[in-house]
This record gives structure tokens, sequence and C-alpha cells, in this order.
């Protein structure tokens, strides 16, 4: 099928998604009905985790998820190849996202991170790593799970980059399992080069870019929870890392 096909029909669709689809979610996030229990989820994690998936759909993702997150609060550490990384993320299970404070300055994806409860952070700022770090400790003792991307960035070549260790810590005083979890964008090979911006490229290039593109696939594996102790965060982080390359390299 022609490229231009495919964005003749998948825009409309993620229009509708949009403006119609995103309003009824924040129904569900209205005190009195939010908690309500739908299956094993709350109802507003229920509406966002089926509005994330039918958004990779109409980019013509599908999900192959391989192995589940535990059950309880926990950390999420996965590596970080396209703003769809959120999307996935959300469609695994809704969780609160740390992502780099210019993401709220995106047209959509911004709003819809702010909306879903993003705690963005400031890059190279001490005292927003320390704010958005008692953030995650709380959310992460009252039972919440809180996903990270620990490379600090996305990385123009594929494969994964060393996790950073910072963010691990809210974890380690928490007393809370971290989970490696690793994204790979499949179409018969490695598509890193595809879904990350290209040289010039903004959000909306990128999203028209993407919205052209061929079915694919998203492989989201999860690994085996680990704990830690407090002190040991870079140990926790390398052990992650090469957990995460393990899944990417497979």
């Amino acid at each position: 099928m022609p490229d231009w096909i495919r964005l003749l029909w998948r825009l409309p669709l993620l229009g509708l998604h949009v403006f119609i689809g995103i309003p009824i979610v924040l129904i569900s996030f209205l005190p009195g009905i939010r908690n309500l229990p739908l299956a094993s989820m709350r109802l507003h994690q229920w509406t966002h985790q089926l509005w994330s998936r039918w958004m990779l759909k109409i980019f013509g993702v599908a999900l192959d998820q391989r192995g589940q997150l535990p059950v309880g609060p926990c950390l999420i550490v996965a590596n970080h190849i396209s703003w769809l990384d959120i999307v996935v993320l959300h469609a695994l299970w809704p969780m609160w996202l740390v992502a780099k404070a210019e993401i709220r300055g995106w047209p959509l994806v911004g709003k819809l991170a702010d909306l879903a409860g993003t705690l963005f952070i400031q890059r190279g700022s001490e005292a927003s790593r320390r704010r958005i770090g008692r953030r995650m400790a709380a959310l992460l003792k009252r039972g919440e799970r809180v996903g990270i991307f620990p490379e600090g960035g996305i990385r123009p070549e594929p494969g994964v980059g060393r996790f950073h260790a910072r963010l691990f810590a809210p974890a380690l005083r928490a007393d809370v399992p971290v989970v490696p979890v690793a994204i790979r964008y499949d179409r018969g090979g490695d598509l890193h080069e595809v879904m990350v911006f290209g040289p010039g490229e903004n959000f909306f290039g990128n999203l028209f870019r993407l919205l052209r593109q061929a079915p694919s696939t998203v492989q989201l594996t999860v690994g085996s929870p680990l704990k830690g102790q407090l002190g040991n965060r870079s140990q926790l982080a390398r052990q992650c890392n090469e957990i995460v390359k393990g899944f990417y390299d497979a």
C-alpha cells in the first residue's frame, strides 16, 4: 500500500481518537467513578490503557508483550527510542512516567502526557531531580507504578545506552521492586533508526512520517522484578541495563 493512502485513512482516525477519545478518558478520571473496579483495574486505568492500545493500532503498531508486571507498586525502567514509547508503556499498564520537561511543550503529546500524570524533570537541574525523586518515592509508597527512561534521552544509533542510576533511588527508599523492560520496534528487522527523530525533524514531521509507515510490531519484554538495597543504586542500574540489553539484542 502506498504511504499516502495509509496517511489518508490513519490521519482522520487519529483526529477522532484524540478529539473524541480523550474527553471520554477524562470523564473516567472524575472523582466518584475513577476508582470503580473493572476487571483487575480501576475504571480510569482501564480507559487509559484501552486508549493507548488503540493509539498504537492507528499507527499500525502491533503490541507483542512478553511477560507481566508484578502485582503491586514497582519502578519500571525501559530503554527509550521514540515519543511513542510513552504510549507503549501506558498500553502495558497506565503508570506515572518521568519525562524530560521539554515534552510538556510538544503539540498533542505534551498535553496528553500532562493529563496522564507525567512527572516532568528538568535535565541538568539537581533541584528538579530531587523534587521528582521525592514525588516518585511518595507515589511508590502509595502503591502506584512509576516508569522511567534511565538512558536520559534518545540515542540516534540502535541499541541500549547506559542507564543512569539516580532515579533508581526512590525505589530503594520505598522498598519496592524494579522491573527492567525492553522496547524494540520491528518489521523483519530493527526499526530504531526509523522511529527516532531524523536530522532536523520536528515533532509533526516525525508524527506524519510514522503515520505513513507500513505496519510494524513493538516487542515489549518484561523482566523479572529485582530488589536492591539503599546505597546500591548504581549496581541495580547496571544489572537492569544488562538485562534490557539482553532482551533488545535477542
